[in-house]
């Protein structure tokens, strides 16, 4: 059922940084409740601005927030890997002044806004593992998921983090949004735009898409070394995430039949690529999720046993890559090619098509009574603040002395955490800094002799 008024919903993410996964996700919400709601007006939130025709969307930055929560209808947090406490999301990448919080500024902050105004609160499918909820933010995030009527993670091990916060709060786990990619795109018309792509650049050829990151070693031997067998294919070097280092350079210049595209395309040109693809090679968590949503092979790059990527293997044909394992190019060429997709894949848009259904049910209701909880957690905030003072300055008393320890070994661990993130950091830069130097770019060929040579002498 569509409504003849305009709904305004807002978005929250790191929807500024130039990176794929992150891009898509207002572009599928906005197709996806449009089709339910009728017309609706996305305010896509990030910490900083951005604008047509620069961009592939208008993003408002979260200074603004404030003086606009008011006027939206519901807030959607995510998805992606968002719901994190650490420093380093990407290289310079900090909140527009000081007052807003890094890095829960664009997810905790908005979902506590949204909440004190009554305004319905939902969980996009984000993922938060490989953190923990540090002590001071229990009570926020406690707050947020009790008050939350709609709930979805992208994995079970954001949700096994999460679910111990609240004996209240019900925690589903959602495929990652971008599965329904095929609700966007129409893989058996491809677009003028993408057309028009392949004929400018020279893509003739059935194609693999060949993400432009390091530790791909295997595939590149494979395609240099045995290039007479892949004669009827070529590759498309892709940055999937620019803004986390990927080029072309890191790829070299000396593969045969491959194509450098002029300009990194927007995000549903970049999923129209994929789709048409015989493939694709590389470690990015949604390069996969595309891939896997259109039948395309994905030949990854990361350990499909850790982390978020633990979920992909049930999508099948997903493969694994290693860079120091010699890859038989008949077994490769055995698995390119679209087909239609898995059970899990087609199971995955179901789960979606409900998502999105309840998502919409939910705003057609309208505001919602968390006002009251919002004032009695501002009541008693003087409370925790003061409690955490004297935390800080009389640490022994009041605790045991096992409680002192732990504190004082979770104050040293935070310090080297925090410690490492910046070497972290600072080494990310620098790497970016050279890839994009021309003297990396123009030693190229040095470093491709000198791999050549060490290969022919056996070392």
């Amino acid at each position: 059922m569509k409504n003849d008024r305009e709904w305004q919903i807002g978005i929250f993410g790191t929807f500024d940084v130039a990176n794929y996964g992150d891009l898509l996700f207002p572009i599928i919400a906005e197709k996806e409740l449009t089709n339910r709601l009728g017309a609706v007006k996305f305010h896509r939130f990030s910490y900083h601005a951005r604008t047509l025709p620069q961009w592939p969307y208008e993003v408002i930055s979260l200074s603004e927030l404030p003086e606009l929560a008011d006027s939206l209808d519901a807030v959607l947090i995510g998805g992606g890997f968002i719901i994190r406490f650490d420093k380093f999301i990407a290289p310079d990448y900090g909140p527009p002044n000081p007052s807003i919080h890094h890095p829960t500024g664009y997810w905790l902050s908005p979902a506590l806004i949204a909440l004190q105004h009554g305004i319905p609160l939902i969980w996009n499918a984000p993922g938060m593992h490989c953190n923990e909820v540090p002590e001071w933010a229990v009570p926020l995030v406690k707050l947020m998921l009790e008050h939350s009527p709609h709930i979805k993670v992208r994995d079970t091990l954001s949700q096994s983090i999460l679910t111990p916060l609240s004996n209240k709060a019900q925690i589903d786990v959602l495929p990652d949004t971008a599965f329904g990619l095929s609700r966007l795109l129409n893989d058996k018309q491809p677009s003028a735009e993408f057309l028009e792509l392949r004929k400018n650049v020279g893509l003739t050829n059935p194609y693999l898409i060949v993400q432009a990151i390091a530790g791909l070693d295997s595939f590149l031997r494979l395609w240099r070394t045995h290039s007479s067998q892949f004669q009827k294919l070529q590759i498309v070097l892709l940055p999937i995430g620019p803004v986390l280092g990927d080029h072309e350079s890191i790829l070299g210049n000396d593969l045969p039949r491959s194509i450098r595209l002029p300009f990194w395309p927007q995000p549903k040109l970049l999923a129209e690529l994929i789709c048409h693809a015989e493939g694709v090679v590389g470690q990015s968590y949604h390069l996969a999720v595309s891939a896997l949503a259109f039948g395309v092979p994905v030949f990854c790059s990361a350990d499909l046993g850790c982390g978020k990527y633990t979920a992909l293997p049930v999508y099948e044909r997903i493969f694994q890559l290693s860079w120091d394992i010699k890859i038989d190019p008949q077994w490769l060429i055995s698995k390119l090619g679209k087909r239609p997709i898995s059970a899990a894949a087609s199971h995955a848009l179901n789960q979606l098509d409900a998502h999105w259904d309840q998502v919409a049910g939910i705003i057609r209701k309208g505001t919602r009574p968390t006002k009251p909880a919002l004032n009695r957690y501002w009541q008693s905030l003087p409370g925790y603040l003061e409690a955490a003072q004297d935390h800080c300055q009389t640490p022994g008393v009041g605790i045991s002395p096992a409680q002192a320890v732990a504190a004082k070994h979770r104050a040293s661990s935070m310090a080297e955490v925090t410690e490492l993130s910046n070497a972290l950091m600072r080494s990310n830069e620098h790497i970016a800094a050279l890839y994009e130097s021309n003297s990396f770019k123009l030693t190229a060929p040095m470093r491709t002799i000198r791999r050549y040579l060490r290969q022919l002498l056996g070392k």
